[in-house]
């Protein structure tokens, strides 16, 4: 069921909804009732965190809990016809509709920060990503303009990452951990493999990486992020990387 709800997301990923200015956020006896009354959203994996009524239709935050850990999605539910849409909505200007973020979650889930530009940028990414890696050799010198805020956030699938995220928070400040970061990513640096006891059990993190590893997970959730490289202006909205480099 869920893994057919995550394919319907990208079918229904271009949904176009005018956005009504007396929105109601709907509080939690609302959100039980829709969840009660609407087939599509009964499946014990899914919770609704958020909701709001846009007129014809109600908006939805969910919360999707799989073996890979959690993640959010939005749907929609057609007041009239029950139906339930998953996936992306747009007002009339094109603009995604979205619930507002959660700025500590997200503040608290920075690994660590660089760069004294005037805009703000968060980067959410894994150091053993190969796209990331890529995102990581090609941006070397043209984020200049912004105050890059560094999210580590290890794939589940990425067997090193957890290494290579301890060794590189281990650093004594911001400007060691982002020199870990570029040596592991940049310069191919294998110092983190001195933390592996053993290569066939599950990497170990030291209690105060732990901690911060876990406060990144939930800032990657709170983003909606679906994977790595991913990068944010300081509104917490996505930034293309075409409109990043475009200079």
């Amino acid at each position: 069921m869920i893994r057919n709800i995550l394919k319907a997301t990208v079918v229904f990923s271009t949904l176009f909804i005018g956005l009504n200015a007396a929105d109601i956020m709907l509080d939690e006896a609302k959100l039980k009732e829709i969840k009660a009354s609407t087939k599509a959203l009964q499946e014990p994996t899914l919770t609704l965190k958020e909701g709001m009524d846009k007129d014809s239709v109600y908006f939805l935050k969910i919360e999707a809990k799989s073996q890979r850990g959690s993640r959010f999605m939005t749907a929609f539910v057609d007041k009239k016809t029950g139906a339930t849409y998953f996936g992306s909505g747009f007002d009339k200007d094109g603009k995604q509709i979205s619930f507002a973020k959660d700025a500590k979650v997200i503040k608290d889930g920075i690994s660590f920060s660089y760069g004294s530009g005037k805009k703000e940028l968060y980067l959410l990414t894994d150091p053993e990503c190969p796209y990331c890696v890529k995102f990581e050799q090609y941006a070397k010198g043209k984020l200049d303009g912004y105050r890059v805020h560094v999210i580590l956030y290890p794939l589940p699938f990425h067997k090193k990452a957890p290494a290579m995220v301890e060794w590189i928070l281990q650093g004594k400040d911001d400007a060691q951990k982002r020199e870990r970061f570029e040596a592991v990513t940049v310069g191919k640096s294998q110092e983190y493999t001195a933390l592996i006891k053993d290569e066939k059990k599950p990497f170990v993190y030291s209690p105060a990486v732990k901690e911060q590893v876990e406060k990144s997970k939930n800032a990657f959730v709170e983003f909606e992020a679906r994977g790595t490289p991913a990068t944010y202006n300081g509104d917490f909205s996505p930034m293309p990387r075409s409109k990043l480099f475009a200079k």
